[in-house]
């Protein structure tokens, strides 16, 4: 049963970015030279973090538009725990990623880990049809300022990228929200 908005606290939520924080998986970014149309290097999430892009490189995100890979993917337990913790307490939760395709991220919570996030609390940044721009970090703390002005004011969280959770730390203070922030490693 999906959570309803209505029925639950509405000034709190609860934010999890899904790769390297609730799951591992071996989906990797494929680095691809323009000339040669030839893959460079492939990259895991965390790698490509610390990448600095050559603008010439083309960069496919296509394994993480593939739903099998990401069932394949190694829960991690420590953290999808708390979230069902949250989720079962009535507390939203949300789940904000970098990936392409929100209705592939909310039929997997669905399908294979049988938790029911409300539509509008699965946003994949780079999905079209939300109009974020810039960088991940920065896409990922519009995101959350869209949450504020929705009337959250007290935010948890989870991210494996110190830019991520830095910009969204920034966010505090802005409509007198809260917002802590955990580092997942």
């Amino acid at each position: 049963m999906t959570q309803k908005l209505k029925d639950i606290r509405k000034n709190k939520l609860v934010i999890f970015d899904l790769d390297d924080t609730i799951v591992k998986t071996d989906a990797k970014i494929k680095i691809i030279s323009p000339k040669t149309g030839k893959i460079i290097r492939e990259l895991t999430t965390e790698e490509f973090n610390q990448f600095k892009n050559n603008r010439k490189h083309i960069i496919n995100y296509d394994d993480f538009e593939d739903p099998e890979i990401l069932r394949q993917g190694n829960i991690i337990k420590s953290i999808f725990s708390k979230l069902k913790t949250y989720y079962k307490r009535g507390i939203p939760v949300c789940i904000l990623t970098a990936r392409s395709s929100s209705s592939l991220v909310r039929n997997f919570f669905l399908d294979d880990l049988d938790v029911d996030i409300h539509p509008s609390l699965v946003v994949a940044i780079n999905d079209p049809i939300y109009p974020f721009e810039g960088t991940i970090s920065e896409r990922k703390q519009q995101a959350i300022k869209g949450f504020i002005d929705e009337g959250y004011t007290d935010l948890i969280f989870f991210d494996d990228n110190e830019d991520n959770l830095r910009l969204a730390k920034d966010m505090e203070g802005y409509k007198n929200c809260r917002i802590k922030i955990i580092k997942v490693d």
